[in-house]
């Protein structure tokens, strides 16, 4: 199949594995819904990305894995072990990596829409703030000066992404404004009233949007890279010294369908080595902000079929999950594969409808699928839920949030929300 990665996700015996464990029983063990993380996948996926950059970049590469993409203590973990930096966007987040290991000098804090009492906070710990606004550079003179930020900028062009919803550059996507960083024209205003107030600038950033992962798309993200290195030279003039960082931001995509393709990662690391050669840019650090591409393929949320019916000559196949555990379908039409566990391979496909247990029309995780006709209590396993799953889940109608299953090194580690605090129940060699 399309999506088998070895020692990650493979077949045996018409079964599906993760990890080389059988998913329906590690299903059957803890019960469903679940997510099941393979760490081991988002260790190698950071060394592969980290080794792309290096090939073509000479200058330090700093990862900072965008922790809202999947925060599970273990996958941090697994991350920090690999000598991952962190990109936090809430002050909640900058708390719960430091409880997690990282120290306050490797995580960036890039908010949008901040308060002063966020700022506060944040500061307060210890972290870099990237400023998103003039009106941040003014709220964070008043708490403290003669510290170090980061302006995120806009690099005046459309950003690029899987959705509307995720274009984050740009003037507006869909007919809506884009609410994030500082336009270009009011770059050297902000520079001047940084100065006015003793903040010192240290880094420059962008964030283009998400899941972008077409030649297309990463020539149209190497545009705004130029424009980003080009901007860097003039804060440098403006500010009289040399930045310390430039961050890339993050947004590389993953496959999610076969008719995807992978990531073009040389086309993406060779352009921003040419852009910064071509520019004449010296810099001691090159920053980058992934977060889907290092967990998106290592996870799957793992269901129980509990329902099937036939409606008006449709097979509708219902299962004990819905948008409130994995909620990419319905709020951006995502597409993911879905797999009946114990029949990987089966000859008796039909088309169905896959819904969820919400109260809810639009709680469809896939229409119209073919897959092996499945029978109730039939496990499925729906692919790369390792991003923007868990950390965007919900108790809507009052269902409780999935146990989380990590595999790492030699481990098994099992997760379980109380009330929006995660416990681990158990550990097993």
């Amino acid at each position: 199949m399309w999506w088998e990665i070895k020692d990650h996700l493979s077949i045996v015996d018409n079964k599906l594995y993760i990890a080389n464990i059988q998913v329906s029983e590690i299903a059957r063990r803890f019960g469903t819904p679940l997510f099941i993380y393979n760490a081991n996948r988002v260790a190698e996926k950071f060394r592969f990305f980290f080794r792309a950059l290096k090939r073509y970049i000479p200058q330090t590469v700093r990862i900072h894995y965008s922790m809202k993409a999947n925060n599970n203590p273990k996958i941090l973990e697994a991350l920090r072990y690999e000598g991952s930096w962190l990109d936090c966007v809430s002050p909640e987040e900058v708390e719960y990596a430091i409880e997690n290991g990282f120290s306050p000098e490797r995580i960036l804090f890039t908010g949008v829409s901040v308060s002063t009492e966020d700022l506060k906070k944040v500061l307060g710990l210890g972290v870099r703030v990237n400023v998103d606004s003039i009106s941040q550079i003014k709220k964070i003179s008043k708490i403290r000066k003669d510290i170090p930020i980061s302006l995120r900028i806009d690099p005046g062009i459309s950003g690029v992404g899987h959705s509307w919803r995720t274009i984050t550059a740009g003037k507006e996507a869909h007919n809506v404004p884009i609410k994030f960083s500082i336009p270009l024209d009011q770059i050297k205003n902000a520079v001047n009233i940084a100065k006015e107030e003793d903040l010192k600038i240290v880094g420059i950033h962008m964030h283009v949007g998400s899941n972008w992962k077409t030649e297309e798309e990463v020539k149209e993200f190497l545009q705004a890279s130029r424009i980003l290195v080009k901007q860097a030279k003039e804060v440098e003039n403006m500010i009289g010294d040399k930045l310390e960082f430039i961050n890339f931001g993050g947004g590389p995509g993953i496959r999610y369908s076969e008719k995807e393709s992978d990531f073009p990662i040389e086309t993406y690391s060779k352009g921003l080595s040419e852009i910064l050669n071509e520019e004449n840019y010296e810099v001691q650090n090159v920053a980058f902000e992934p977060g889907r591409y290092l967990v998106g393929d290592a996870g799957i949320l793992v269901v129980k079929v509990v329902d099937i019916k036939e409606r008006y000559g449709e097979i509708i196949v219902g299962v004990d999950s819905g948008f409130n555990h994995l909620i990419r379908p319905v709020l951006y039409g995502s597409y993911h594969e879905i797999i009946n566990c114990d029949n990987v391979n089966g000859n008796d496909k039909k088309s169905v409808t896959i819904v969820g247990n919400l109260c809810e029309t639009g709680d469809v995780f896939a229409v119209r699928r073919e897959i092996p006709m499945p029978k109730e209590d039939d496990i499925l396993a729906i692919h790369n839920a390792g991003a923007y799953g868990y950390v965007m889940a919900s108790r809507y109608n009052m269902r409780k949030l999935p146990k989380e299953v990590v595999i790492y090194k030699s481990r098994l580690t099992i997760y379980e929300d109380v009330y929006n605090k995660r416990i681990v129940m158990e550990e097993i060699i």
